[in-house]
């Protein structure tokens, strides 16, 4: 696979989003560093867990906030009223467990950090009694959520 730099995918993504396209118009392999994609890695979480944790899966405990993206105009506009916060993790379980009151996971592929405005509302989501990781891989969300539900509620 050719790897590809983080400019030349802006810049396609910048393209696409210059042609009225969304960013899923860019190919998938645009995307990949490191082997899987976020949404790769986020998604073999989430079977692990259906799998895992059947009952709670099934009852909706775990879930993804949609609030990636890019948004023009009125529908950026639009979703900043409807509650969009900048920042806010990938998936939320919603158990209270080990004195906390909830688990939020940013997933970040191997080699990408959390940008400010991540940290900043891991900082405020704490002050409130949640409990904050971000996860890598598989392995770290196993390992995270076994921990986390393992604890006493």
């Amino acid at each position: 696979m050719t790897k590809v730099s983080r400019s030349t995918y802006n810049k396609r993504l910048l393209e696409a989003i210059i042609a009225g396209k969304d960013a899923s118009s860019v190919p998938a392999w645009v995307m990949k560093e490191n082997g899987q994609t976020e949404s790769q890695i986020q998604q073999d979480c989430l079977k692990w867990f259906a799998l895992q944790y059947p009952l709670l899966w099934q009852e909706g405990m775990l879930f993804h906030i949609p609030n990636e993206g890019i948004r023009l105009g009125k529908m950026g506009a639009r979703v900043k009223r409807e509650g969009v916060v900048r920042g806010v993790a990938d998936l939320c379980l919603c158990i209270s467990r080990g004195g906390y009151n909830a688990l939020y996971i940013e997933m970040k592929k191997p080699g990408s950090y959390q940008r400010p405005e991540q940290k900043e509302w891991q900082r405020n989501t704490e002050k409130y009694g949640n409990r904050y990781v971000v996860c890598k891989s598989l392995d770290d969300f196993q390992r995270e959520i076994t921990s986390y539900i393992s604890s006493k509620p």
